[in-house]
């Protein structure tokens, strides 16, 4: 009978060969298009020296809103995020609203951003300066 899964026949493990070793990417949390990334660093003195802070609010639809966001936390507001429609119970919808978040997360880790949820309908992303 054989086996579905390859296994290593050598009696020789060694950490070279697992090191080498590397599993493809899924591909799930990648940007669908390149997108020009500014120098983190640059803009968290920049947003130190705002005036005004706007909190801006946003039904989340879809991933095609991920860019929007970050362009507000990029500019120093804070945004709320409607999350009713994604958080419906439905399991498709359930995937889907984690994966906004975590490309959200991912594009805002270099402005040391936070991610908190409200309530089961609002989630709140606030730039670096903000303490939560």
């Amino acid at each position: 009978m054989r086996s579905l899964f390859r296994r290593n026949r050598s009696t020789d493990s060694s950490e070279e060969t697992k090191a080498q070793r590397t599993l493809p990417s899924l591909g799930l949390f990648a940007p669908v298009s390149e997108s020009k990334q500014s120098d983190p660093q640059h803009d968290i003195k920049r947003l130190a020296e705002l005036e005004q802070i706007f909190i801006r609010t946003k039904k989340l639809e879809s991933l095609t809103d991920v860019p929007e966001i970050v362009s507000e936390i990029r500019n120093g507001n804070i945004v709320l995020l409607d999350i009713s429609r994604l958080n419906d119970g439905n399991d498709q919808t359930h995937l889907e609203l984690r994966r906004i978040i975590e490309r959200i997360r991912g594009e805002t880790r270099g402005y040391q951003a936070e991610i908190a949820l409200v309530n089961d309908d609002c989630i709140i992303v606030t730039p670096s300066f903000v303490s939560f």
